[in-house]
Order: C-alpha cells, then sequence, then structure tokens
C-alpha cells in the first residue's frame, strides 16, 4: 500500500478532476485510488484529513457523499501547476534571489515556518542566515509567504553574483548537484522505458492511468529539487533538459486514455 495517499488524492484532482467540475464521490475516490493498491479506509482518513486542513470541501451530489477542492486547494494545485508543467526553459541568465528575515523573539517559532517553507520551494541556504534561488522564484515565493501571513518578516534581494578569481559560484555551495542529478538520472532510468514501450505497444485504459498517475508522482519533487539552476552553474552531463522532455512527452502520451479510465471508473463506482 503506498504510503501517501494525500499525494494521490491531490493527483487525482490535479490530473482528472479540476477538468470535469472538481467534484469526486468518496466511492469513485476509493475505486481509483484501489488500481494503485491504496485501500479504502486509507482513502476515507486521508480525504478527511484534508478536509480539516481546508484543501477539500464535504459536497452531496445527487445524493453521493463526495468532495470538492476548496479554494486553498485549488490555488495550491496552480501554484504547483506553474512548476510541475512549467516551459522547463532554465534561465540564460544568472539572476539571484537573496531572503533574509528577522523573527521578533516572541514569535521565533515563525522562523522555522519561513525555513521550511522557502526549503519547499527549492530555496537552499545562503551565506550569513540568507535563503537563495534563482530569480524567477520571486513571485512564486511572495505568494507562499503571503498564503502564510510571512510577507512582513521578508526580505527580497535580486542580482547577479560575480566570483572573485578562483571564489567558487554561491550556487555550488548552496545545492548538491550531484544529488540533484542523480535524482534525474533515477527518473529517467524509470519513466523512459515507459514512454518507449507506450511507442511500440499502447497499454490497456487502465495501464495508463496507473502510469500517469506514477510518472506525476515520480516528477513531482524534481522541479523542487532543481528550482530552474541556470546552464552557468549546472554541470556538464546535468540531466534536467531530458528528463523533463520524457515527463512531457510521457504525460502527453498518456493522459487521453487516462481520463478514459477515470471517467469510466466513476461511472462505474457512482451507479453502485
Amino acid at each position: 500500500m503506498t504510503k501517501f495517499p494525500r499525494d494521490r488524492i491531490l493527483d487525482t484532482y490535479g490530473l482528472f478532476a479540476r477538468d470535469y467540475g472538481g467534484w469526486v464521490a468518496v466511492s469513485g475516490l476509493i475505486a481509483l485510488l484501489r488500481e494503485l493498491d491504496v485501500d479504502a479506509q486509507a482513502v476515507r482518513s486521508a480525504a478527511s484529513r484534508m478536509k480539516r486542513s481546508g484543501l477539500l470541501v464535504p459536497e452531496r451530489v445527487d445524493g453521493k457523499a463526495g468532495y470538492a477542492l476548496s479554494a486553498d486547494g485549488r490555488e495550491i494545485l496552480e501554484a504547483g501547476d506553474r512548476r510541475i508543467f512549467g516551459n522547463g526553459v532554465r534561465p540564460s541568465h544568472d539572476r539571484w534571489l537573496l531572503v533574509l528575515f528577522s523573527i521578533p523573539e516572541p514569535e521565533r517559532s515563525k522562523r522555522y515556518l519561513i525555513r521550511s517553507q522557502l526549503a519547499r520551494l527549492g530555496f537552499a541556504p545562503g551565506p550569513a542566515a540568507s535563503w537563495i534561488a534563482p530569480a524567477s522564484l520571486a513571485d512564486e515565493a511572495r505568494t507562499m509567504l503571503r498564503r502564510h501571513g510571512l510577507d512582513g518578516y521578508v526580505s527580497f534581494f535580486e542580482g547577479d553574483f560575480r566570483p572573485h578569481g578562483d571564489e567558487p559560484h554561491i550556487a555550488t555551495e548552496a545545492w548538491d548537484f550531484g544529488v540533484i542529478n542523480k535524482l534525474y538520472s533515477e527518473y529517467l532510468a524509470t519513466q523512459q522505458p515507459i514512454s518507449e514501450a507506450w511507442v511500440a505497444e499502447p497499454g490497456s485504459d487502465r495501464d495508463a492511468f496507473v502510469a500517469h498517475m506514477n510518472n506525476i508522482s515520480a516528477w513531482r519533487p524534481l522541479p523542487y529539487a532543481d528550482p530552474g539552476l541556470p546552464p552557468s552553474v549546472t554541470p556538464s552531463g546535468w540531466l534536467a533538459d531530458e528528463a523533463r522532455e520524457t515527463f512531457t512527452k510521457l504525460h502527453r502520451q498518456l493522459r487521453p486514455a487516462a481520463h478514459r479510465f477515470y471517467l469510466a471508473t466513476l461511472e462505474a463506482a457512482t451507479r453502485r
């Protein structure tokens, strides 16, 4: 059984439900996620927790219990879309965003919250207690901090970084390029053969649904581990472009059949 039913539920809404009104019957969620080895109790428990956290809203449609996305849930998925399905063009310029924050001692718990939220976006610790990321993350970071009521504690500085002499680039100290490139390599090792096999012989609609969900699950961490690091700092053999090309190709290959399975499964589940 998968360890992350919450993520599987969010992926179901993000990849499918938003295209069909945004509501899914509980019986439909259970039927869909059964194909991914998530049992019924795990689905019910995760959905209930997501309701309490404000991501889902309980609704009955035609007498069937189900959940719709909340406004916050939609906003979170839309923010994820921009990162996950972005054009993937790495910036040719070498512009960086430096974030500093000052928290009064009585509110020191917010220090951890700011650090954790910046880390989730792909920021890395920089010099002198700062946090650093490519400048392209500025709007996303401001939106995230505003959502959590933290924007008033943070200052943003944007500019170039020019190493002096043999001084290493700031990015080489902040990110572990070897670890990130290994993640790309592992993604390609699992998902590229699926794409190639699908070209040779497409599978069933059910196979497409499972592969589509697994593809998004495998890819999701990568645009956050690598927040658009520019070619000026990444080493030779960097696999970002190849991995994103594979993700995009497989997404397009699987999407039509996966949607057919989604609709057919919901219809069957809600007739019972």
